[in-house]
């Protein structure tokens, strides 16, 4: 299988990462720090690094040119950027791909398996996928602004009983399908948060939370920081798209 490298300082979050890669099929190595990461680039093969760069203890794209030492091919997808200029220096040194958080399942093991190489996704196809996953993920997705969809609303469409499906989506994702769909919801209000002026009201409406206070409550708890603040954040320092070439 694959080996993933996966750096990020929160734990929450490289823990969460490395268990959607590992329930995809991936061998995955965690590091909390730069250091961390250098020392697991020196001792084993890496196929693919996950990171994010906002590193304290060593800057993340030192950590990025120092692995490269070592596996100069090597992909990488970038889960966060510290600034604007690390953004351009990222690209030089050949991100593959930028993944805001918070990152959705299915887009990054589709990410991790394109770039890992056909043979990593030849071996990785080999695994059993359930259908009714990829529907209910599929169908959060699609009607994460319903107010009222539910597990069991899905599970019925399916055919199949709701305790099966939360037992499948447990299984493959690691999440409840009431976490994933509150995930959804975050990243649709995240993008009319960098691109409207809409109110949070008129926000949490058009994504689906019945109310402004659970809109902004959910969204603290995901993000770690309030609407408002992430709105006044990209606003003064919009994300960077990172060069291709």
């Amino acid at each position: 299988m694959p080996t993933v490298l996966v750096i990020d300082e929160s734990r929450g979050a490289l823990d969460a990462i490395g268990r959607i890669l590992r329930d995809a099929g991936f061998t995955v190595a965690l590091a909390s720090s730069g250091h961390e990461a250098l020392r697991v680039a020196e001792r084993r093969a890496i196929d693919l690094v996950v990171a994010d760069l906002r590193l304290t203890d060593i800057a993340g794209l030192d950590v990025l040119r120092r692995i490269r030492r070592h596996f100069s091919d090597i992909p990488v997808i970038v889960t966060g950027l510290a600034s604007t200029a690390s953004a351009f220096e990222a690209g030089k040194l050949g991100v593959t791909d930028y993944v805001e958080k918070p990152v959705f399942p299915d887009r990054l093991v589709n990410l991790a398996r394109s770039c890992a190489g056909p043979a990593a996704a030849d071996e990785i196809h080999g695994l059993r996928v359930s259908p009714q996953v990829i529907h209910a993920l599929r169908t959060i997705e699609e009607r994460h602004a319903e107010p009222r969809l539910q597990v069991g609303t899905v599970a019925h469409h399916l055919g199949v009983s709701t305790e099966h499906l939360c037992r499948l989506l447990k299984r493959h994702t690691g999440q409840t399908f009431m976490t994933l769909l509150r995930r959804a919801r975050i990243g649709a209000s995240c993008r009319l948060l960098e691109t409207t002026r809409l109110s949070m009201k008129e926000i949490a409406g058009q994504v689906g939370f019945s109310s402004a206070s659970r809109f902004n409550r959910d969204f603290k708890s995901i993000c770690g920081v309030s609407p408002s603040v992430y709105r006044a954040n990209r606003w003064q320092h919009p994300r960077p798209l990172l060069p291709t070439g």
